[in-house]
């Protein structure tokens, strides 16, 4: 692997979903390779200059969580696809449920039935004090909604059949108060490895059952739970967290936020000096995050000038000379371990 270019493990990610009916597109072009990849950090890659810099979208003031909401907003159908019964809660869960785990947002539930039977429980069998009030759920600065469209191909073999599921997704991050679409991501298209089939005469005989509902609503889903997987690993891109450093021995590091502040698990991060509005790559380490801090190592030192006096100094006087200088790790996409 060619770790001097900025060395991504790229892990290519399918999706899909459909049913052999006439409207079915048959023998239609899938072009497998178009599927959006998911793009995570590889740690070795860190051990180069060339990677050691700032991550698009950091800014020290924004490294706190923003509250969002998360909804899609439909579920459609691609061209020559046969509808099954995919809705846009099951789906809404999983998206919340996905953001949830990146710890990058408070994520405020809108799809919680088991909250509204316990705040029916609680008017009829609890005391007052301390009861769910209506109305005081905390409101989002943000929200996230997508829109999916599901589809699917076959493909017909010499001795065998093909189905291949599809999903779209796109997506766009709204300010609920005054309407503006504050970043859109990229259209995500995936594809779920093909599912073979057999038929004899026009009956089915083996493999994914076309004709069984429960199989195609549960290919449906696969596609669903991929792409909205996709989507995370791309918001973890565009949203990087970070801290100050707090402390600074023998290669060591801690810094001032943690799992609360956004860090999800162990994951690379660049060091920087912010300067009088300059902000000055330093090294790449690896933050380990507790529950409202984090510790970690200095992976390596970048070679150049400014770089190799900051090293230095911070040898010579650890703590002390983050007193009186401000020295921050912000995170660089997705962590190589993390887990879809």
């Amino acid at each position: 692997m060619d770790y001097k270019k900025y060395a991504l493990a790229v892990t290519l990610l399918g999706l899909a979903g459909c049913q052999s009916t006439p409207a079915l597109k048959i023998n239609s072009a899938v072009d497998l390779e178009s599927n959006t990849s998911i793009n995570r950090v590889n740690r070795d890659a860190m051990n180069y200059d060339v990677n050691i810099e700032m991550p698009n979208n950091y800014d020290v003031n924004n490294f706190s969580k923003m509250r969002i909401a998360a909804y899609v907003d439909k579920v459609s159908w691609l061209p020559g696809s046969n509808p099954a019964s995919v809705d846009t809660g099951m789906a809404a869960k999983l998206l919340e449920n996905e953001l949830a785990r990146t710890k990058r947002f408070d994520v405020l539930t809108r799809n919680c039935t088991s909250c509204s039977y316990e705040a029916a429980y609680q008017v009829e069998n609890t005391r007052v004090e301390g009861q769910i009030e209506q109305g005081e759920q905390f409101n989002p600065d943000y929200v996230l909604e997508l829109s999916i469209a599901l589809g699917s191909a076959i493909k017909e073999k010499f001795d065998h059949n093909e189905i291949i599921f599809t999903a779209d997704v796109t997506t766009k991050l709204t300010n609920p108060t005054t309407g503006e679409i504050i970043h859109s991501f990229a259209p995500i298209r995936s594809n779920l490895p093909a599912k073979n089939y057999f038929v004899i005469g026009g009956k089915f005989q083996g493999g994914f059952n076309l004709n069984d509902k429960n199989e195609l609503i549960q290919a449906y889903r696969d596609a669903v739970s991929a792409s909205i997987q996709v989507l995370v690993t791309k918001v973890m891109d565009y949203y990087p967290v970070g801290g100050r450093v707090t402390n600074f021995r023998n290669g060591r590091i801690a810094i001032d936020s943690g799992i609360n502040q956004g860090f999800a698990v162990k994951q690379p991060v660049v060091l920087f000096l912010s300067d009088d509005g300059l902000d000055i790559p330093l090294a790449s380490a690896e933050i380990t995050p507790k529950k409202d801090n984090g510790a970690g190592v200095i992976i390596k030192w970048r070679s150049d000038a400014e770089a190799q006096a900051v090293m230095h100094k911070l040898r010579a006087l650890g703590k002390d000379y983050l007193k009186s200088n401000r020295i921050y790790a912000v995170s660089v996409g997705t962590p190589e371990d993390w887990v879809l």
